[in-house]
């Protein structure tokens, strides 16, 4: 697939500091996101692609969330229209039709769609993680598919991609639980891990408290540096890239990079105020990652 822009772009940006979008649209919570979803200057059919991906992610982990009545039960309907639209059969769930021409066009496999519906079936009996590699087997079905389906829009999908992009997928959906840490707290679940927990000496009702401890603090910023570690991992990741690819994987990683700045800035105290990353934070880290130096892509692969 080419990098070079094959439609105009006239629709407003989807993600950081985009609009207003109708709350009832999962796009709607997009622009709440740490990172753009959907650049404005992105190919329309490329934006519309992400759109898709993004709408039907966003839609399974609402439902996993805050769906009324039997979550399991909704989660299992939205798999069985993923398989029946892999197998030629009718899709009942409007976020799984989305992807249909996606999925045709980019032969994106059924795998990172179904492990979405996988991690929030797990959200429904598990709400503690033991260790931090738990947390990331967590992640590798919560977030990383996310990257993988961003890289088959793009036609740059390779296993030393994907790997890479797990690295950043997984910083970023770590990232959003130490914002969130206090929200997490209040709705039953803690993602910090127990034995970090206990290394800190903080106690899970320390979480939920107005401000943060001296101790939170100290857990909060181990964890922030632990994801920045993980983030900047997975950063190389640019260097294979170019063109869109390169515009919209920067964008990622520039809201990573600026949302471990926002935690730092507020002093590593996600209870008083939960930290986001602005605008300026946003632009800096973004112009920095598109000028980081590109590297060859290993001969034989896209």
């Amino acid at each position: 697939m080419s990098d070079r822009p094959d439609g105009s772009a006239d629709a407003a940006p989807i993600g950081v500091g985009g609009p207003a979008i109708r709350a009832e649209d999962p796009l709607g919570r997009a622009a709440t996101e740490n990172f753009p979803v959907a650049l404005r200057i992105l190919p329309v059919r490329i934006r519309q692609d992400l759109e898709a991906v993004y709408r039907y992610a966003r839609h399974v982990d609402d439902l996993g969330d805050e769906a009324s009545g039997d979550r399991l039960a909704a989660l299992g309907s939205v798999e069985s229209d993923v398989r029946a639209l892999y197998n030629g059969g009718p899709v009942s769930d409007p976020a799984v039709a989305g992807l249909a021409s996606t999925v045709a066009r980019q032969r994106i496999p059924a795998d990172p769609l179904l492990r979405l519906v996988e991690a929030n079936r797990r959200d429904q009996h598990v709400s503690r993680y033991e260790t931090f590699d738990d947390l990331l087997g967590y992640c590798r079905l919560s977030a990383d598919p996310v990257g993988e389906l961003v890289l088959r829009v793009f036609g740059r999908a390779t296993p030393e991609r994907i790997a890479l992009s797990d690295k950043i997928c997984s910083a970023l959906q770590l990232l959003e639980h130490w914002q969130d840490v206090s929200e997490d707290y209040h709705r039953g679940r803690v993602y910090v891990p127990r034995e970090d927990l206990r290394r800190f000496s903080v106690r899970e009702e320390d979480l939920g408290l107005r401000a943060a401890t001296a101790d939170v603090r100290a857990l909060i910023e181990f964890e922030t540096a632990r994801a920045k570690n993980l983030l900047e991992a997975g950063a190389p990741l640019l260097g294979t890239l170019s063109g869109w690819a390169r515009l919209s994987v920067a964008g990622y990683v520039a809201g990573g990079r600026a949302t471990c700045a926002a935690l730092r800035r507020g002093g590593f105290d996600p209870l008083r105020r939960v930290p986001r990353p602005t605008s300026p934070a946003f632009a800096g880290a973004f112009l920095r990652s598109m000028l980081g130096r590109r590297r060859p892509v290993t001969k034989g692969r896209a």
